[in-house]
């Protein structure tokens, strides 16, 4: 499971909410998993395929929880994959969720879990119904 700096996450969470500059330096640095997982958040639901195929399961549990799927939150947490799982919570107004984000100096996080609370309150994020739903 692949730790990322802080970096590419605000950067993800800057593309989520249109920011070419964000987008083109993620794709220009080699981070096409955040991107991919950043269009399954969107709803491109062939997407989980390509992360699981391609060896990222936590992004695709990321994806999928943070799209309100329990199923993919549970396997975060049964998998230790705490970060990911928090900033799924954080992204539904979990405060605590934030808060240890925020404590834990995790603010690139923090702020792609706003990006998601965002395009959840703007209609942009995709439907969960619509996605696969998490097996890993």
């Amino acid at each position: 499971m692949k730790i990322y700096p802080l970096e590419p996450i605000r950067k993800l969470a800057e593309s989520l909410l249109g920011n070419t500059l964000a987008y083109n330096w993620l794709a220009e640095n080699g981070f096409k998993e955040l991107l991919v997982m950043g269009s399954l958040i969107k709803g491109k639901k062939e997407d989980m395929r390509w992360l699981l195929e391609n060896n990222y399961p936590e992004l695709a549990a990321f994806g999928n929880s943070a799209l309100g799927d329990k199923n993919a939150f549970e396997w975060l947490m049964k998998n230790k994959v705490v970060i990911w799982a928090l900033t799924s919570h954080a992204s539904t107004g979990d405060k605590q969720a934030a808060q240890i984000l925020k404590d834990k100096k995790l603010d690139a996080y923090l702020l792609l879990a706003h990006a998601i609370e965002k395009l959840n309150d703007d209609g942009q994020q995709g439907d969960i119904e619509a996605a696969h739903k998490f097996q890993g």
